[in-house]
């Protein structure tokens, strides 16, 4: 599960664009940042229970649990169903840095919608929904002291609308932030 690339769109969206809204894109400055969180603690043993609680878990749906890490990420595959040919789940990654987020970046995917900068607990994020086999509704987040926080909701095609990938997307960046500390 450790060898996969995310649209570089999303990424540098949120590295180079402020947010001055919830849900629209940037026109002005950027909201101050929010307190950093403090994720150093964080690894490939904890973060499935640090960043989900069993209770959410449960609630939304999820099955199966498989951490994971690289050099300066650690991250969390939340499952929704062991078949292999349609997955749907949530992926967590924290990012210990900027150089780690861009690692795992590319530009091969061929149908992502555009990246539209959002403001989720004060935080700056990027919000993308990718499109192919899988759907992935995405948010990639700054969570201070230059690290990144990914959620990441993903369906077989068709299976789940949009709106409620985004939404589902959404609540557990919300919970993970809460969860972390916010």
């Amino acid at each position: 599960m450790s060898s996969r690339a995310w649209p570089l769109v999303s990424l540098a969206a949120l590295l180079v664009t402020g947010c001055s809204s919830s849900e629209s894109p940037a026109t002005t400055s950027a909201k101050p940042a929010a307190t950093p969180i403090k994720a150093d603690g964080v690894n490939e043993n904890s973060i499935c229970q640090a960043v989900l609680t069993d209770a959410q878990q449960q609630a939304a749906g999820i099955e199966d649990t498989e951490p994971d890490s690289d050099k300066g990420e650690v991250s969390c595959y939340f499952l929704m169903t062991s078949d292999e040919d349609n997955p749907a789940g949530y992926v967590v990654s924290l990012f210990k840095n900027e150089t780690a987020l861009l690692q795992v970046a590319d530009a091969t995917d061929s149908s992502p919608t555009k990246a539209v900068p959002v403001i989720l607990k004060g935080r700056n994020a990027a919000r993308q929904v990718m499109y192919g086999d899988t759907w992935r509704a995405s948010l990639t987040m700054d969570i201070g002291a230059g690290q990144f926080l990914y959620v990441e909701r993903y369906s077989p095609a068709h299976v789940v609308a949009e709106k409620d990938l985004n939404s589902q997307a959404r609540k557990v960046a919300g919970q993970v932030l809460g969860n972390l500390g916010e």
